[in-house]
């Protein structure tokens, strides 16, 4: 009878050991509401942004003239929240709008470049249909053509989450009485709610005339710790002496590293996940919404890459550069950046 209550005792004490390992493993957990449902969701377009299940949807509609300075302001909203969705009318393809975010009152936006080239329409272009998992543009020139009186431009849409703790302000720069429609979706959270320390930037460069073939040029520079979410890059061709394509391609130096470059590229189409040029298909990662071929040494176009399910890591610094041949280029770099607490 000893016996049995020795081996007992032991298989009772063994159990209780096994119980507090596994209770003091580090195991993935999912944060749980109150309700019972996860607290939060990963962002469709930003798979590695995480945001809270518990909200109140809010919206922000405005029709803006822009003032004798060349200002208008889109949006000034207080946090904690995160722009969901930005909607933009304009009704003159010819202003030439540059879009300013500015999150948490920081000294400089986030975000400055001109409207139009943020979505994807590079290099004066008129604009064309772009749909991609960080925004969609939806020009109607059909009715334009039926109505005098309908211009026909676009409707611009931002899908790229954009949390903010304290504030965040939109404003739009640039000719005195251009007009806007805007609309801006967002989520308001309750004070104290966790929320990701990510922020939105963008990075925009226009080159009229690149360096010859076998240069570089700087898309983006960036001290921090985050991941790049994307870029846009415009190419319109000056030197024709061989195919626009053959640039070498882009190279991403990540945390100070030099030599290798960590993220080397190829040729300009295989970057984007194409071959053999230009080829006119979007996807919600990947796509070409723009392309004009005059010949083969003649070609001028415009490429998308976005990282949802892949995206490019820094803990201490980005540098993009890109392969050049002396061309017009110009260049939309999207990354989010921890900002401190």
């Amino acid at each position: 009878m000893s016996m049995i209550r020795w081996i007992a005792g032991g298989a009772i004490a063994l159990a209780v050991c096994v119980v507090v390992a596994l209770a003091g493993q580090e195991r993935p957990t999912t944060p749980m509401s109150n309700a019972g449902e996860p607290a939060m969701f990963q962002d469709p377009a930003v798979p590695l942004i995480a945001l809270p299940t518990t909200f109140a949807s809010r919206r922000e509609k405005k029709e803006v003239r822009l003032d004798n300075k060349g200002f208008a302001e889109v949006a000034n909203i207080n946090g904690p929240g995160c722009i969901r969705h930005v909607w933009f009318l304009t009704v003159n393809n010819q202003d030439k709008l540059t879009l300013e975010i500015t999150v948490d009152g920081a000294e400089e936006p986030q975000v400055r470049a001109p409207l139009s080239s943020f979505f994807g329409v590079m290099q004066d272009r008129e604009p064309y249909f772009v749909d991609c998992a960080a925004f969609a543009v939806f020009p109607n020139p059909e009715a334009s053509k039926k109505d005098a009186l309908i211009p026909g431009t676009p409707g611009y849409n931002l899908f790229l989450p954009i949390p903010f703790s304290k504030s965040c302000r939109i404003l739009v720069r640039g000719n005195e009485g251009a007009f806007l429609g805007t609309v801006v979706d967002w989520h308001r959270y309750e004070a104290h709610t966790p929320l990701t320390s990510y922020r939105l930037h963008a990075e925009h460069k226009r080159f009229a005339t690149t360096p010859p073939r076998g240069g570089t040029i700087e898309m983006a520079k960036v001290t921090g710790n985050g991941f790049l979410a994307g870029f846009v890059t415009g190419y319109m061709q000056k030197n024709k002496s061989d195919m626009v394509f053959h640039t070498g391609g882009i190279m991403i130096l990540l945390d100070e590293e030099t030599d290798p470059y960590t993220i080397e590229g190829n040729n300009v189409e295989d970057d984007y996940g194409f071959t053999w040029g230009f080829n006119d298909h979007q996807t919600r990662w990947i796509g070409c919404p723009s392309h004009q071929n005059r010949g083969r040494n003649d070609q001028d176009g415009v490429f998308y890459r976005f990282f949802g399910p892949d995206p490019i890591a820094f803990r201490s610094s980005m540098t993009f550069l890109a392969g050049s041949r002396g061309d017009d280029m110009e260049t939309v770099v999207y990354y989010y950046k921890k900002c401190s607490r």
